[in-house]
């Protein structure tokens, strides 16, 4: 089959690929000995992996409803899972369509209740998230309540391993037995379906797809195959995996007391890793699927490729699993990126986040993206090695679960800062430190440190009127002002509920329609 003629170069196609909960150290083109991830060495190998890319909120729903907007969590109000997006944000879906560029979703993106498409021009998804009801919450979210456990955090890790060898089509997109592998696999069906249909077409009009994955998203299960290759020695032990660890910040101590995660026995931490290491290769595989079929159809040299994931995974360290908190594991993110014209094997150290991709989809698709968009494309970088008037920092944010208290991220010239609402920061040099073991905020050397990042921080964002505002949304904030975060227990909640001083709101709203999928064009 005869390549594109050389005229389609200047309108390149646009595919993203975002996995859920990768941690951004466990693949084989960052060094991990163990793992094993060809395809998306060999996608490094051709573009460029950034070293210190970050999630701008380390949970799924404000994390994707970041990077499809281009916006802050904070701009747009999306503070945990089951909070809706404003029907009215523009998002860079609906931007390339309403450009003439077609916009196709596969899989998992977490728009939050009726509100589906995100402006695709075509959509096949199978896991809907459901929003709250009512939204506001009169309710508060009490999973950020003290005394709030999750029993079930520690059976996913108790239970971890190789999944029924049966086959169930993906039709839920989430089975607590089975895990995510069937949902993967359909997923990457259509996606490749979608490269055909591309391929098959008359014209070459540049279009774009969004492909989301579930691995390596708990529960941890994986196909045997999968998990041979790694248990019981092919595993790297996480670092500082104390069960409790009170060497941990307040607030993170009381997201691991709210884990319920109890002992952890190194047998157990052996079997878990490599089920993540095996859910890893897995993903993996399906990337590769997907990246062959872009050759099969001669799309791949002018296609622009974008992998990276929504957010990390603690996977032990620190004695946490999941995400949530603003450790490496959890908030950092891998990211590479492909595309005609760029460098190949290239690494790029300057902290980015995921607040990026919205800009430099419009970069590629040669559109202009509007002013409140605090992002910046990542191409000047790739091309250059440098931006001028690019941002030296990378900004992150959460306000959900497990967390009593917001917080607030910011890694700058080898540094990652952390500030706490109603609580002190914390500080690490990540260049000395790069395993977060030695928290420098107590020391004097650095509190010119510590002055200089509150004031970035406060002029990117004011951290109490938002947590007010994160809160209020959450039914965190009564109706004479009380802070229930600061005076309520979750149990207290639990029975104000059951006396009928709230209503019995869930802590995760269900989907109320059947399960399966849902489709648009």
């Amino acid at each position: 089959m005869c390549q594109k003629e050389e005229s389609t170069m200047s309108k390149p196609n646009i595919v993203v690929i975002c996995s859920d909960q990768h941690h951004p150290l466990i693949t084989g083109y960052r060094g991990h000995p163990y793992i094993q991830t060809p395809n998306l060495d060999q996608l490094a190998a051709d573009g460029t992996f950034f070293s210190n890319a970050y999630s701008n909120c380390p949970v799924c729903t404000p994390s994707r409803m970041s990077f499809i907007t281009g916006k802050y969590p904070h701009q747009i109000d999306s503070w945990f899972l089951g909070c809706p997006l404003d029907r009215e944000e523009m998002t860079w879906s609906r931007k390339l369509d309403q450009s003439g560029i077609p916009s196709a979703m596969f899989g998992k993106m977490d728009f939050c209740g009726d509100y589906q498409d995100g402006g695709f021009s075509e959509y096949k998804i199978i896991k809907k998230r459901a929003a709250f009801q009512p939204y506001p919450r009169t309710t508060p979210l009490y999973s950020r309540l003290e005394g709030h456990v999750r029993v079930d955090k520690r059976m996913h890790i108790v239970n971890a391993g190789i999944r029924e060898d049966v086959v169930t089509d993906g039709d839920t997109g989430y089975n607590k037995d089975l895990g995510f592998y069937d949902h993967d696999r359909v997923v990457t069906d259509w996606a490749i379906d979608y490269l055909k249909r591309k391929g098959a077409e008359e014209e070459d009009k540049p279009w774009a797809m969004y492909v989301g994955l579930m691995f390596p998203h708990w529960p941890y299960k994986v196909p045997k195959a999968y998990y041979d290759m790694y248990y019981p020695n092919n595993v790297v032990m996480p670092h500082d995996a104390s069960f409790p660890n009170d060497h941990l910040h307040p607030q993170v101590r009381n997201m691991q007391n709210a884990l319920g995660l109890g002992e952890i026995t190194e047998p157990m931490l052996r079997n878990v890793v490599a089920t993540y290491y095996g859910m890893i290769t897995a993903l993996d595989d399906h990337v590769g699927k997907i990246i062959a079929e872009l050759k099969a159809q001669n799309l791949y040299d002018n296609t622009y490729i974008v992998y990276m994931s929504d957010h990390g995974e603690n996977l032990g360290e620190h004695g946490l699993f999941y995400k949530q908190c603003s450790y490496q594991a959890s908030v950092g993110v891998p990211l590479i990126v492909k595309g005609p014209g760029l460098p190949s094997g290239q690494c790029i150290d300057h902290p980015v986040s995921l607040v990026d991709l919205y800009p430099t989809i419009m970069e590629i698709a040669g559109l202009e993206k509007e002013p409140d968009r605090p992002g910046q494309s990542w191409l000047p970088l790739i091309k250059d090695g440098a931006q001028e008037g690019r941002n030296d920092y990378a900004f992150s944010e959460y306000h959900g679960n497990f967390f009593k208290q917001d917080w607030y991220m910011l890694v700058k010239d080898g540094f990652k800062y952390t500030y706490y609402v109603n609580d002190r920061p914390s500080l690490f040099h990540l260049q000395d430190d790069p395993q977060e073991m030695n928290d420098i905020a107590g020391d004097e050397r650095y509190q010119g440190v510590l002055a200089e990042f509150e004031t970035l921080l406060r002029s990117i964002v004011d951290p109490e009127e938002v947590s007010l505002r994160a809160k209020g949304h959450l039914g965190l904030i009564g109706p004479n002002g009380e802070d229930y975060t600061l005076t309520m227990t979750d149990p207290e909640c639990k029975e104000l509920i059951k006396s009928g001083v709230f209503q019995d709101e869930l802590e995760f709203p269900k989907w109320p329609g059947p399960a399966g999928m849902l489709q648009k064009g």
